[in-house]
């Protein structure tokens, strides 16, 4: 078998006491130091000294192992030590190349100690222990000198801790935002993590804020939906304030959530429900749909506010409704048409219970907005509608038609819930038929 021809031999560097470093050789080219066995090139610099330290350094990391460069100014362990960066050395002064005390002492400048991490943490170590304040003075850190005097930190809340702050205090919140919050609150915390306060980092913030944009993005959400949940966090937060107790890291994490950033809403453009699909609808409508519709077209209620009706508002008789609207406590108030309150009581006849809410489920539990909203989808698809038709479609149709019909300003304002100045809530209760005319413009417009 015929010998494997051989290549050249490697030309590697020496370092300043003439020993050869096994790896690391001179591009002529270009003046730099690089690794003889590595393709491609490695370099570590143009300076010697600075350029065998880099080398060895990333010669171990190859290895798995870690290595700190120590500068050693003078001799002796442990004596002016200088860790992290390395420094280019200044050139020797070119009078004083002869003197051989200048140059020992220049040479010494040059020398570089390679600790592995366990044995420099294990020589700090050593040395803090033997004299806090030389160790601090060294490395120009002060604080070492006073660990003895250092208390530990107060122990940090947990969001679980925050969260049951919230939700165990006295004043009651309404069981639909009970819910709501907890979820909202119960969303936030997976994604954090159940850390302390103390631990809460920016990046985790991020994660949280970026995930619901995501959600809002792809599921095309209204601006309510970062609106919500970016609020409870920011609400159930400054409730812990309030409490007392890591009073710093609660400000600190209040802090970071400034950054949650909220959709703009878009301008108000109100879209009616057109007749035809009106009774498109309520031809594929059970009795108990043909009332939600009839009722929010008579009352111009949004899905909450139909959720939200309980049978003690109406007054089938006197064909009246009052009621406080949940979001701002102002009155709600309606004539019911005749047609309301006939569709009403075929509902209740067909599917009796024993609720105070007018509309429940199956299983006798109230309906909240999303109940009614995910209806009304289904509702729509059995009558052939587009998706673009929303249940607030019907709101607007009856503000329009009150309006359009022949009824101030002020009495469409009342029958949608909204304040008008110099009218007061207790008058409004006392007077439903304030909003008449605008009831009857509406049932005129769809049914007239």
């Amino acid at each position: 078998m015929a010998d494997r021809k051989r290549g050249r031999r490697a030309n590697y560097v020496v370092d300043r006491n003439n020993h050869p470093v096994v790896g690391l050789s001179l591009d002529k080219a270009n003046g730099q130091y690089y690794s003889t066995h590595q393709r491609p090139k490695k370099y570590f610099g143009a300076e010697l000294d600075q350029a065998i330290v880099r080398f060895k350094v990333w010669q171990a990391k190859q290895k798995g192992k870690t290595l700190i460069p120590v500068a050693v100014e003078s001799p002796g362990p442990g004596v002016n030590v200088r860790l992290g960066d390395i420094p280019a050395p200044e050139p020797p002064d070119p009078d004083r190349l002869d003197d051989p005390s200048y140059m020992e002492r220049y040479q010494r400048l040059l020398t570089y100690t390679m600790m592995d991490e366990a044995a420099l943490f294990e020589w700090a170590r050593a040395e803090i222990l033997a004299d806090k304040s030389r160790f601090a003075e060294r490395v120009g850190v002060p604080q070492i000198a006073w660990i003895d005097d250092i208390r530990p930190p107060e122990p940090s809340l947990t969001f679980r801790q925050v969260g049951e702050r919230y939700f165990n205090k006295k004043r009651r919140l309404s069981a639909h935002w009970r819910r709501k919050q907890s979820a909202f609150w119960g969303e936030f915390t997976k994604i954090i993590g159940n850390k302390t306060l103390r631990e809460t980092e920016d990046r985790d913030v991020d994660r949280y804020h970026d995930h619901v944009w995501a959600e809002y993005e792809k599921h095309q959400r209204s601006p309510t939906y970062l609106s919500h949940r970016f609020q409870a966090v920011r609400t159930i937060l400054s409730h812990a304030l309030s409490k007392g107790g890591d009073q710093g890291q609660i400000r600190r994490v209040l802090d970071l959530c400034r950054r949650f950033e909220l959709a703009r809403k878009h301008g108000a453009n109100p879209q009616p429900i057109s007749r035809e699909d009106l009774h498109r609808l309520l031809e594929v409508s059970t009795p108990k749909w043909r009332s939600v519709f009839l009722l929010a077209l008579n009352c111009a209620f949004y899905p909450s506010e139909v959720a939200a009706v309980e049978r003690s508002h109406l007054n089938p008789n006197a064909k009246m409704l009052v009621m406080d609207r949940g979001k701002t406590g102002i009155p709600r108030i309606a004539v019911l048409w005749a047609r309301t309150v006939e569709a009403i009581r075929e509902y209740q006849q067909s599917e009796p219970h024993e609720s105070p809410h007018l509309f429940v489920s199956a299983t006798g539990l109230p309906y909240n907005a999303n109940h009614i909203g995910r209806n009304f989808r289904r509702r729509r698809a059995e009558a052939g509608l587009p998706d673009s038709v929303a249940f607030e479609f019907i709101r607007d149709g009856a503000y329009t038609a009150a309006v359009d019909g022949g009824a101030s300003v002020d009495q469409a304002k009342m029958l949608a819930g909204h304040r008008v100045a110099g009218v007061s809530d207790y008058y409004l209760k006392r007077n439903p038929r304030m909003v008449a005319e605008a009831c009857a413009a509406i049932e005129q417009a769809y049914f007239g």
